[in-house]
């Protein structure tokens, strides 16, 4: 089993609150089994309104709940940043994730009962633009707490819940396949492994239900012309369907040539699956999780298919 749907997809990043930058999901053109592309998403701030800022400076908002904003030394700045953290007299604080164990030298003689440790970010020029790492701090309270989350980041706390499994792998003809003739290629369907997949989480007032499905289905094989280490890709819009002497497949790929120069005398195959990821609301509000669509490439999923030229009789 696959940790988490997000840790499949190990290079993910999420940049909550800043404009959205997302990387379209790639095609069947690209070369799915490489790295994923950092993604983004975009939220709206959802935070307080007229209150002072722990440790120093002043806040306001427009009462909408949309914008929070700080003054310190007549200039303002956001009193919350997903990146940064929470804003006091010049600096931002954020909590360091992990801890570090008790009796580091970063506590000062202190332990995690008394407070924790933070990481701390200062305007060093003077224009509260650029904040600038400036170590760590022990704080025997946080400078504040982080605005409620939004649909959008409730969603994807959501779909860090989703585990997925990995597919098993199917050929046929498995061990006389021949050159010119159809391969099937299917693997074992289940909630696990084609979806759809869902986890409800509950944020203030509202809940999101987040939802996986398989969209598309991309087979990997190292029979390339050139031979060596190149691969090529096909693309199934399912898991294809099992042999069946009556029935045809949905899912099927054509080998040009013997797999004798292969290693172990037979080709390799894996999958890239593509999954679709959506959310919604309570009010029945879709929630834009296009960004998060991914392509996690699986390990254990292999398929050996050796191939062999047809002999023809005289």
């Amino acid at each position: 089993m696959l940790n988490s749907a997000w840790r499949t997809a190990v290079c993910v990043l999420i940049g909550l609150g800043l404009a959205a930058a997302a990387v379209p999901a790639a095609s069947a053109d690209d070369d799915p089994a490489a790295p994923c592309a950092d993604r983004t998403i975009c939220v709206e701030h959802h935070e307080p309104g007229s209150t002072p800022t722990a440790g120093g400076g002043t806040s306001g908002g427009s009462g909408d709940g949309k914008t929070a904003t700080c003054t310190w030394k007549g200039k303002e700045v956001a009193c919350w940043r997903d990146d940064l953290g929470w804003f006091s007299e010049g600096c931002y604080y954020s909590a360091v994730d992990p801890q570090p164990v008790d009796g580091d030298e970063i506590w000062d003689g202190h332990t995690s009962k008394d407070g924790a440790i933070y990481q701390k970010a200062c305007d060093l020029t003077g224009d509260m633009v650029n904040f600038q790492a400036a170590g760590q701090v022990f704080l025997a309270q946080a400078p504040g707490e982080p605005p409620p989350k939004t649909p959008a980041q409730v969603a994807y706390d959501a779909l860090k819940k989703i585990t997925v499994a990995e597919p098993v792998l199917h050929g046929a003809p498995a061990k006389d396949a021949v050159v010119g003739s159809p391969v099937w290629l299917w693997f074992d369907q289940s909630p696990d492994t084609v979806g759809p997949l869902s986890e409800t989480l509950e944020g203030v007032g509202f809940k999101v239900t987040t939802t996986v499905t398989l969209a598309e289905v991309v087979w990997n094989v190292d029979d390339g012309p050139a031979g060596g280490e190149q691969v090529q890709h096909f693309t199934c819009q399912d898991a294809g369907n099992p042999f069946s002497t009556q029935g045809k497949p949905t899912c099927s790929h054509v080998f040009t040539e013997s797999s004798a120069r292969m290693k172990d005398k037979a080709f390799t195959l894996s999958v890239t699956l593509k999954w679709h990821v959506s959310a919604q609301s309570t009010d029945g509000t879709a929630i834009d999780m296009t960004a998060f669509d991914w392509w996690p490439t699986y390990t254990e999923a292999v398929l050996s298919v050796p191939v062999n030229e047809v002999q023809v009789l005289n």
